[in-house]
């Protein structure tokens, strides 16, 4: 399990950094650009932000920021249309998402459910006071779903 969720990681930022000069709607999926060149790039989200940075146009490292904390981070090598990269928190899941991804769910302790917005190539999603996250659900175009299960301390 770890090693698909690193795996996933690791393909995350090529993707999500190919995705960031495309604009999306509010609710469609988010749409492939040509990969950027080495610097940063910040999407908001409300008092909660996403921000990457490319250490070169295939490998990048990204931030989930809550108002002025850095609350969780990953880095990913490169990303297929198909993938997520993800990293998660007690206050919030953000990552990025490969063009033929339309949703991202995260699945929450005492039922909860919190589905993610998409923007740019990144997803952001507060996790509401008293809940873990459990799980983080990616929805493809195609309406298939995987589920990513989220261990350990929070």
């Amino acid at each position: 399990m770890l090693g698909s969720v690193a795996a996933a990681v690791a393909a995350g930022a090529f993707a999500v950094l190919s995705a960031l000069g495309a604009s999306t709607g509010s609710v469609g999926p988010a749409k492939a650009a040509p990969p950027p060149t080495a610097g940063s790039r910040s999407v908001a989200f409300g008092n909660g932000r996403v921000v990457l940075h490319m250490r070169t146009s295939s490998f990048g490292c990204f931030r989930v920021v809550v108002g002025s904390s850095t609350v969780a981070r990953s880095c990913s090598s490169s990303l297929a249309a198909d993938q997520i990269a993800y990293a998660s928190s007690r206050y919030a899941v953000g990552g990025v998402a490969g063009s033929s991804v339309r949703a991202v769910i995260v699945r929450l302790t005492k039922k909860g459910t919190v589905w993610a917005t998409l923007r740019r190539g990144t997803f952001y999603a507060a996790v509401p006071r008293g809940h873990d996250v459990r799980a983080v659900v990616k929805v493809l175009t195609d309406g298939s779903r995987t589920s990513f299960t989220v261990t350990g301390p929070r």
